[in-house]
């Protein structure tokens, strides 16, 4: 019993803003609720001032001063990475005993909406030529020392022929170990008892092995009667690029760098074996 009404009152504290409500002193009107993670619930809302849309996240009620610090954090990244394709801070402040980030707002689709609702089917060179401009984005990531840690298809939106990486909620400083507020929020899950490691570039590139195999698995079919088999079996991929995702996935020997792997996608997408 104690449990059910420690969750109803955590719903009730992070219940969300409705359509038209006013935050910042009235300066920002929702419009739509557009995600809720582990500490934060993002808004699409219009500045009444500029009449920009921009993105405002709240850090959760329920979460206390674990939310704010974690949202601070955030800001503190985020304000670091100026970069075209990731979104700047605009505005950062206190509002009715919350924290609230106000950050750029990028109109498009994530690779999960592309997938999933839309439907799309990406081919074996497309998918080589999207994971290159992630490389572009994160390679800045870690050049300005941190590593984003959750780099997954809702996080990366795709705008007229550009790729955007968003959400640094869960980024950490390159080679630290994860601060007291990140172990709060992450250590909750069925692998929490796990030990927590220090953020390096390969959690990264682990990421985007993941990320490659979500498009991939766009144009797979399943089959009623088959045995469940390995990515690397339902897939008819590439040699090459079979070996790049084993070595992503840390199946054989992983790449040291960056570096190593763009200059292997580049070299598939000089060759003629993509589909």
């Amino acid at each position: 019993m104690f449990e059910f009404w420690r969750r109803f009152y955590h719903a009730w504290l992070d219940y969300p803003l409705q359509q038209g409500s006013f935050i910042g002193r009235g300066r920002f009107k929702v419009q739509s609720q557009i995600g809720v993670g582990s500490y934060g619930i993002t808004y699409r809302c219009v500045d009444e001032i500029t009449q920009q849309v921009v993105a405002v996240k709240q850090a959760k009620p329920s979460k206390k001063s674990v939310g704010q610090a974690m949202l601070a954090w955030e800001r503190e990244v985020l304000s670091k990475m100026d970069h075209l394709f990731i979104p700047g801070v605009l505005d950062y402040f206190q509002e009715n005993r919350s924290w609230w980030l106000v950050t750029d707002y990028v109109e498009g689709s994530t690779v999960e909406d592309l997938i999933f609702r839309d439907g799309y089917v990406f081919s074996q060179q497309e998918v080589v030529e999207w994971t290159l401009q992630l490389l572009n984005r994160v390679q800045h990531v870690h050049a300005k020392g941190f590593v984003h840690l959750d780099l997954r298809i809702p996080n990366i939106i795709i705008k007229e022929g550009e790729l955007y990486l968003i959400d640094f909620g869960l980024a950490q400083a390159l080679n630290d170990l994860p601060s007291a507020n990140h172990t709060s929020i992450e250590k909750t899950g069925p692998d929490s008892s796990k030990p927590l490691k220090p953020a390096t570039i390969q959690s990264d590139l682990f990421d985007i092995g993941h990320f490659m195999l979500f498009m991939l698995y766009s144009q797979y079919t399943p089959e009623d009667d088959r045995k469940e088999m390995s990515w690397s079996q339902e897939l008819n991929l590439s040699p090459s690029l079979q070996q790049v995702l084993h070595r992503l996935l840390e199946e054989q020997e992983p790449y040291r760098c960056s570096d190593d792997l763009i200059e292997d996608l580049k070299d598939m997408l000089a060759g003629s074996e993509l589909g």
